[in-house]
């Protein structure tokens, strides 16, 4: 994984293509997430398993505004 600061994950976000999406999980590091290509045998095996962490798959065709909400209220 990959542990980032929001603004960083954001700008991946903003690269990231719907065929090749960036999923984001909580981690213990303050101010940052863990943002990992979504579509890894790795990562979609830890979302099938409803990992306590995940927090959503994005890409560039979505709200940025939500999803940078979204992160920052999950960032510790």
């Amino acid at each position: 994984m990959s542990n980032m600061s929001v603004r960083h994950t954001m700008d991946r976000i903003k690269g990231a293509t719907s065929s090749s999406p960036i999923a984001v999980f909580r981690c213990n590091e303050k101010d940052k997430v863990n943002a990992v290509f979504a579509a890894t045998v790795k990562t979609r095996q830890m979302i099938a398993d409803k990992d306590p962490d995940f927090i959503g798959i994005y890409d560039a065709s979505m709200n940025f505004l939500e999803i940078e909400r979204t992160l920052r209220q999950n960032v510790f």
